[in-house]
């Protein structure tokens, strides 16, 4: 079969365009970005660190926190001033240890205001009795039967072990032991208790009983705190702690605190270490390697928290010593500098090692040799072309060193070394919440969250740093 030619048009090849590039040109920073964005872990945790951001600032601030009495916004190292239905102030008593309690939300069965507590059998049934003469002499074993009798209730709480409680026809109704006939009775809750206990009908759900080896009963409850309380008013959104200061504004401030406690000793860790680095790695070989390596293996032997345990035990000198420069620093900041500066002493160390081994490398290539025989001069070869070279691999470290910093920050609180009561941080907000583990979870669980949050955030981050500043991933 032949094959007409007019039916095909000869096309002619223009050889200049052989070599032009038809994509756009990107810098190493664009490309980065591009492929960091195409890494879904990296993003989510770029927005979830975006998203703490935000609410570290905004949170701790109106319209995002209660108000006072007097209308100013909860503050994170004062216990709140408010007043009940009725109008009268509420003692700080009645406002610690408070769980967390948001509207809206509630209706789930979740952030509601129950908890469950563990209480003395005398506790339930008949709370705290006025502190009165007549009332104190009631109190002696001996005078039992006057006390009930005083009281209107049918049983001393020592002579019943409760056994369930469970509703019938709309009243709730206890089963009880007594101990001296072992005869089991049906009773209205309502009629087993007195006026001056806070553990009224419909306050509480009864979950179990237990008598100890002393004899005495323990009933655990899932009680309406606040009902209990009297506080039915109000809202804390996280609960509060045991100085009655609300967890809400106390977590976002702490999540400030921390991540500025984790960059400012990110900020001296990597200025102190790049600048120490790229000295000693221009140098090496010399004496003045020798001797600057020497030091930084004799410091990095000495571990950080004996820093930390020295620089406390020098507390009051170091704040005098401040104090003379700046009279209006408090101790807390003193305290947050002292943290900042230890966590720093040995952080740097790492980091000039690292910067050493890439200045090793990077320093006998061509472009350094050009840049030399052109005049360029010893400071400027480090400014100009060897530390740039170096920014990405020390970026990805900058994220790392963060979540570490965090970590180092609650750990050194948690065991009494870092920030004080009432300043604020997630190792603070930790060890308060570890000591409060058996009443309400959430103090410690919330926390806890947040930070593995915000931990697992930045180093998701990180990762998708490390692969697209890499050259060999491109």
């Amino acid at each position: 079969m032949s094959v007409n030619k007019d039916k095909f048009v000869l096309v002619q090849n223009k050889f200049e365009d052989v070599d032009k590039i038809e994509t756009q040109s990107l810098t190493f920073w664009q490309d980065a970005w591009r492929r960091l964005r195409k890494n879904k872990g990296a993003m989510f945790g770029l927005a979830m660190i975006f998203v703490l951001i935000i609410f570290a600032i905004a949170a701790p601030m109106e319209p995002f926190v209660p108000n006072n009495a007097d209308g100013t916004p909860f503050s994170y190292k004062k216990a709140p001033v408010l007043f009940d239905e009725e109008g009268n102030e509420i003692a700080k008593e009645d406002i610690s240890f408070v769980p967390p309690r948001i509207p809206g939300i509630e209706k789930l069965g979740i952030f509601d205001g129950f908890t469950v507590i563990e209480r003395g059998s005398w506790d339930i049934l008949i709370g705290n009795l006025p502190k009165t003469t007549e009332w104190d002499a009631l109190k002696s074993p001996l005078k039992r039967k006057d006390l009930i009798a005083a009281l209107g209730i049918p049983y001393h709480p020592f002579e019943i072990n409760f056994i369930d409680m469970f509703k019938k026809d709309g009243v709730n109704f206890a089963k009880v032991k007594v101990l001296a006939t072992g005869e089991i009775v049906e009773l209205p809750y309502a009629d087993l208790i007195s006026e001056f206990t806070r553990f009224q009908d419909g306050t509480f759900e009864y979950v179990s009983s237990e008598v100890d080896d002393k004899g005495v009963e323990m009933i655990k409850i899932n009680a309406d705190y606040y009902e209990i309380q009297n506080i039915k008013n109000l809202y804390f959104w996280f609960g509060t702690d045991k100085l009655a200061l609300d967890v809400w504004t106390r977590l976002w401030t702490g999540v400030r605190v921390s991540l500025l406690i984790a960059l400012a000793s990110m900020v001296l860790d990597f200025s102190m270490g790049i600048v120490y680095g790229t000295v000693a790695g221009f140098y090496a070989g010399t004496i003045i390697d020798t001797i600057m390596m020497r030091f930084t293996e004799i410091i990095g032997s000495i571990p950080m928290l004996v820093f930390m345990i020295i620089m406390i035990s020098l507390i009051d000198p170091i704040e005098t010593f401040i104090s003379g420069i700046f009279p209006n620093i408090t101790y807390t900041t003193v305290r947050l500098l002292i943290i900042i500066v230890a966590m720093s002493l040995t952080g740097w160390i790492g980091v000039s090692r690292v910067v050493r081994a890439q200045i090793l490398k990077l320093r006998d290539q061509e472009f350094i040799l050009a840049s030399r025989t052109l005049g360029a001069s010893k400071i400027r070869l480090m400014q100009k072309h060897l530390f740039p070279n170096i920014i990405g691999q020390l970026v990805v470290m900058m994220t790392f060193t963060i979540p570490g910093a965090i970590y180092y920050e609650a750990f050194l609180t948690f065991i009494g070394m870092g920030l004080p009561i009432p300043m604020a941080s997630l190792g603070v907000l930790l060890r308060d919440g570890y000591n409060s583990i058996q009443t309400i979870p959430a103090m410690l669980l919330i926390p806890s969250f947040i930070m593995s949050l915000l931990m697992l955030s930045i180093n998701l981050l990180a990762n998708g740093l490390r692969d697209a500043l890499d050259p060999r991933m491109r």
